[in-house]
C-alpha cells in the first residue's frame, strides 16, 4: 500500500513512528508537510497570515498526482479542521483514496469524527499495533473488527471498544525521523525523542484526563529501557546533525533507578545538551543531580498556579508552593536553567490569586515564564468543570468537540470580560525574568498597574528580547527552524 502522512505545525513522532511501522509491514511510507510557521504550534500564532501561506491547494495537487491507497491524518484539536477540509476535497477529487484519521482529538472524538463523510476510518489511542493491521485489512478488503478501530462499512459506522496498547516498547521500530528531516533539515539540530509513554498523573486540563487514553489494567506508564534510548541518540549523533536533544516525555525526570543508569550513559556515549519536563512532585535532590550530571540544560516545571488550593481543587496537581520553591532553587543551584509554565484563566481565578503569582514567581526568579490561557480541549475534565461552573455553555462546548480550540478567552465563554485586565498579569509574568524583582513588584501598585500594557504583541517581544538576551538554545533553535529553507509540502 502507498500510504501518505498529512501534517501541519511542527515534527510528529507520532507519524513517525506509525510511518516505521508501515514500512516495517512492507508498505510505502510518505510525508507532505505544512510549516505553517504563523500557525501557533511553534512561536506566533498570526491566524490572517497563516492563511496567505496556506499549502493545501498546492498539497491537494501533489495527492492526486501520486495516487496514494491511504490519506492518514494524525490529530490534535489545533489540526483537526484543517485536516479534515483537507480530506474533504481528497474525497471530493479522489474518493478511492482511503482516509484514516488518529490522534488525541480523534480519541476524543470518535463517534463525531466518524460521522463525517471525509473519514472512512479512525484509531483511537496508540496506533502501532492497529495501524499496519489496517493496512492489511484495506488492501486485502477484509472487514475485521479490532479494537479502538472505527470504521465504515457500506455506510453503516463499526467499531469495538478498547484498543491495543504496546507494552514492551523497545520493540517498536525507530521512528522514521527521514520524513521531517529530509524536508527541514535543520530539524535534526534539535533531535526529538519520547522514553516513555503515559503519566504518572491526571491533571484535568491534559490529555491523559481523556477517558479513551487508558483501557482498563493497563499500566499509566511504560519507559523504554536506558539502553534502547541511548542507542538511538547514539547512531543520531554519528550522523553529525545533532546539537541539542528534546526529550518529549510528560514526565522525564522519574524511577530513580533509570535515571542513575542513564545519566552514566547519557553523558559518556551522546554527551549533548538536552531540555525535559518536570513535575514538581518527582523533583529531589538526586534526582536533580542527575539530570546535572548528564547534561541537562533546561527543565520546564509546569506550575499552572500559584495558589495551592485553586491548584489542588481545578487541575488536582497537589504539592505546595514550597515544594516548588524548593526545586526551583536545586535547579538553578546545580546550574541548570529552570522554564515555569503557568496557566491563565482558570475557573475562579481573581485578582488577588494573578497578584499573589505575580510576587511568588518574582521572588522565584526563573529564567523563563511562559503564561498561557486555559484550554479546554475535548474529553478533557477541565471542560465538564467548566460547563458545570458556567464559564462555557453547551454551545461553546459543541464548538470545542467540532475541533475549535477551547480557550475561555477566545471572545465566546463567560471569562472573555477577564482577558484583557489578565493579560496585563501576563505582560508583567514575561517582565520577571529581566527586571529585578522590586520593579515588578512596583508594577502591581495601584497607580502604575493602570498603565501596564496587556498587548499579545508586547508580551511575545518581551519573552523574544528575554531568550535572546539569555542566548536560549531552544528558542534559538526554533528561530532557526523559522528562518530555514524548507522543502514543502
Amino acid at each position: 500500500m502507498k500510504v501518505l502522512f498529512i501534517y501541519m505545525g511542527v515534527e510528529s513522532l507520532g507519524v513517525e513512528y506509525l510511518a516505521a511501522e508501515a514500512r516495517e509491514a512492507g508498505h510505502q511510507a510518505d510525508l507532505l508537510f505544512d510549516p505553517s510557521v504563523f500557525g501557533g504550534h511553534l512561536m506566533w500564532d498570526m491566524p490572517s497570515i497563516a492563511k496567505l501561506f496556506d499549502k493545501r491547494p498546492q498539497m491537494l495537487k501533489m495527492i492526486l498526482e501520486n495516487k496514494p491507497d491511504v490519506a492518514a491524518f494524525s490529530c490534535v484539536t489545533a489540526n483537526y479542521v484543517w485536516s479534515l477540509e483537507l480530506a474533504r476535497e481528497i474525497k471530493k477529487y479522489a474518493p478511492g483514496i482511503h482516509t484514516v484519521f488518529g490522534g488525541v482529538h480523534v480519541t476524543a472524538t470518535p463517534e463525531r469524527v466518524i460521522r463525517e463523510p471525509a473519514v472512512d476510518c479512525l484509531i483511537v489511542s496508540e496506533a502501532d499495533i492497529l495501524f499496519p493491521l489496517v493496512l492489511s485489512d484495506l488492501e486485502e478488503g477484509r472487514h475485521e473488527q479490532r479494537p479502538g478501530v472505527w470504521r465504515k462499512i457500506e455506510g453503516e459506522i463499526s467499531h469495538s471498544e478498547g484498543w491495543m496498547p504496546v507494552d514492551d516498547l523497545d520493540t517498536l521500530p525507530l521512528p522514521a525521523k527521514d520524513l521531517f528531516y529530509k524536508k527541514i533539515p535543520v530539524l535534526e539540530e534539535m533531535y526529538s525523542v519520547m522514553t516513555s509513554r503515559g503519566c504518572p498523573y491526571m491533571c484535568t486540563y491534559c490529555h491523559n484526563s481523556i477517558k479513551n487514553v487508558l483501557p482498563p489494567g493497563s499500566k499509566k506508564v511504560r519507559r523504554r529501557s536506558v539502553e534502547n534510548v541511548v542507542s538511538e541518540l547514539e547512531e543520531a549523533v554519528k550522523r553529525g546533525r545533532v546539537k541539542a536533544v528534546k526529550f518529549y516525555d510528560d514526565v522525564f525526570p522519574m524511577q530513580m533507578e533509570w535515571m542513575r543508569e542513564f545519566a552514566g550513559k547519557y553523558r559518556e556515549r551522546v554527551g549533548k545538551p538536552y531540555f525535559c519536563f518536570a513535575h514538581p512532585s518527582m523533583l529531589n535532590e538526586e534526582i536533580i543531580k542527575c539530570l546535572a550530571e548528564s547534561g541537562c540544560q533546561c527543565i520546564s516545571m509546569g506550575v499552572q498556579s500559584a495558589d495551592d488550593g485553586q491548584r489542588r481543587k481545578m487541575f488536582h496537581r497537589n504539592y505546595s508552593n514550597e515544594t516548588v520553591r524548593r526545586n526551583v532553587e536545586q535547579i538553578k543551584k546545580s546550574g541548570i536553567s529552570v522554564s515555569i509554565d503557568h496557566i491563565v484563566g482558570i475557573p475562579g481565578d481573581t485578582h488577588q490569586m494573578m497578584r499573589d503569582a505575580v510576587k511568588f514567581y518574582a521572588e522565584l526568579k526563573p529564567d523563563r515564564l511562559l503564561s498561557y490561557w486555559l484550554s479546554c480541549f475535548p474529553g478533557t475534565e477541565i471542560l465538564e468543570m467548566s460547563v458545570e461552573m458556567g464559564e462555557l455553555t453547551e454551545e461553546e462546548r459543541e464548538r470545542i468537540e467540532n475541533g475549535d480550540e477551547g480557550s475561555l478567552y477566545g471572545g465566546a465563554g463567560a471569562g472573555a470580560i477577564r482577558l484583557r485586565a489578565f493579560n496585563k498579569y501576563r505582560y508583567l509574568f514575561s517582565l520577571i525574568p529581566i527586571l529585578p524583582t522590586k520593579w515588578v513588584i512596583s508594577l502591581l501598585n495601584k497607580n502604575p498597574f493602570r498603565f501596564v500594557p496587556g498587548s499579545n504583541l508586547l508580551i511575545n517581544l518581551t519573552l523574544f528580547f528575554s531568550a535572546v538576551k539569555r542566548r536560549d538554545l531552544f528558542f534559538m533553535h526554533n528561530l532557526r527552524y523559522l528562518m530555514s529553507r524548507k522543502k514543502v509540502p
